[in-house]
């Protein structure tokens, strides 16, 4: 029963963390539940109440009562302001129980499964520096004689955007590009979007850093909120053809044209504005070519030991003929080709689709059939869904989890194993629940990875095993 009220200042003794990063306190006699912004586990605070709802409050701390051990200064001067990072004040170690914590209470209370062991999450070869794309959105600057757009990340919970000047997380040659970007993009008087006028002339940039060893080159893209004139066109790539030569490692630029109302980044066309189109990267012996819009693992230390893991759970299983859904541009792809006999790699995104076939050429994957389609029609229309010819199926779906129709389908296929790869653990408990149902499969196995330092975010592997 709500017992708070907007404003309030209280004190309140933190138990644990939620999955946004936020402490987790509980108040009165009824244990109403606050969630607090900036406090870690075992930590007093004192916390001020920014909302109140019917089952729980949150609050931002205000005053530290008692300290946790493992609290640390945060190294980003925009921390508790920007919404990207929730976890800079505590301790590396800290970060990833806390991560493992977070993954074994959402088993527990979505999918009620009391797992017999302690869950691992396996640390990130680099806390800092690691994150090689980002996008950013552009809204409008302040008027004359002001900027002309104002590009950052979104203040936590809202969209007012903090400008740009700094993140760490970000790989050193991005830390460069986006600060060059954005002023040489200001500098030519291009104006940010306005989102309840829908004018204005960009909507984000997005920028990817890669290379033939490790990151010695980016590609950055301009996502327009209109059709460009020629003239307009003209400029932008002025502009970009200026910036490669100020910034030699910005190998290409790209032009996305995005007119939709939604929040989704990416519109359906891209055309070059300047260099390359395309990028390398490379995770352990493997080569890939991608884009600027296709998804890619953004830490690609940690993507090698996670894809190593995956390999290795999918040959113990003695897996042979595999579905795999959500393949992207085919890099957990490659590194399965290479102990199962077959695959089936299903994805929708065109430009991700094209990649994988090179891709799978370029690293000799010959057993993989690339199937361009979306996972949800794919599962009801093929035949070899309906006939049950595979024995696993893996899949790495975004953070919405799969459609309930996917999920069905994969009961109906009855494969021996499922590999469900996820970056969300409250998704990843609602789907393995919806396959555990009536006893169908259980689990076999769970690990974490820290994909995201610095976040609360955690990638998980999940291996389910059907029941006899």
């Amino acid at each position: 029963m709500k017992n708070m009220e907007k404003n309030q200042v209280a004190v309140l003794d933190i138990t644990g963390v939620n999955s946004e990063g936020e402490g987790i306190a509980r108040h009165g006699d009824d244990g109403y539940v606050v969630f607090v912004r900036g406090a870690l586990p075992g930590e007093r605070v004192k916390g001020r109440i920014v909302r109140v709802q019917k089952k729980f409050a949150t609050a931002v701390t205000l005053d530290l009562v008692t300290a946790s051990d493992v609290r640390k200064i945060p190294k980003c001067r925009h921390y508790g302001k920007c919404g990207g990072c929730q976890l800079q004040h505590a301790s590396y170690g800290a970060q990833a129980a806390i991560k493992a914590k977070i993954l074994t209470d959402a088993l527990r209370r979505i999918a009620k499964i009391e797992l017999p062991y302690q869950i691992d999450c396996t640390p990130s070869p680099e806390e800092w520096g690691y994150r090689n794309k980002t996008a950013l959105p552009v809204q409008a600057g302040m008027g004359r004689g002001k900027s002309s757009l104002v590009c950052g990340y979104y203040e936590q919970g809202s969209h007012n955007i903090v400008p740009f000047r700094e993140c760490p997380v970000l790989t050193p040659l991005l830390q460069k590009v986006v600060p060059s970007l954005i002023a040489a993009l200001d500098a030519a008087n291009l104006k940010g979007y306005d989102e309840k006028g829908r004018s204005g002339d960009i909507r984000y940039i997005a920028a990817r850093s890669g290379g033939s060893v490790r990151d010695e080159e980016a590609l950055s893209c301009v996502v327009a909120a209109h059709d460009y004139s020629k003239r307009e066109l003209g400029r932008l790539k002025n502009v970009h053809q200026k910036l490669g030569v100020a910034v030699p490692a910005l190998s290409g630029s790209v032009l996305n044209i995005n007119t939709d109302s939604g929040n989704f980044i990416w519109g359906p066309a891209f055309q070059s504005l300047n260099g390359k189109r395309q990028i390398e990267q490379r995770l352990a012996e493997y080569r890939f070519q991608t884009d600027i819009s296709a998804f890619f693992q953004v830490n690609r230390g940690q993507a090698e030991t996670m894809f190593s893991h995956v390999r290795e759970c999918v040959r113990e299983i003695g897996a042979q003929n595999v579905l795999e859904l959500y393949s992207g541009v085919g890099s957990l792809t490659a590194y399965l080709s290479g102990v199962v006999e077959q695959i089936d790699a299903v994805e929708e995104w065109r430009p991700a689709v094209r990649q994988m076939e090179e891709n799978m050429t370029r690293n000799g994957a010959r057993n993989v059939r690339v199937h361009p389609d979306a996972v949800e029609r794919f599962l009801s229309q093929s035949e070899n869904t309906r006939s049950s010819t595979y024995d696993t199926v893996v899949l790495d779906p975004p953070r919405t989890g799969c459609p309930e129709a996917a999920t069905d389908a994969i009961g109906r296929i009855a494969p021996n194993h499922v590999v469900y790869v996820s970056c969300n653990p409250a998704t990843l408990a609602r789907d393995v629940a919806r396959l555990m149902e009536d006893g169908r499969y259980e689990i076999r196995g769970v690990r974490a990875f820290d994909m995201f330092p610095q976040t609360a975010h955690v990638e998980t592997v999940a291996v389910l095993a059907r029941r006899r």
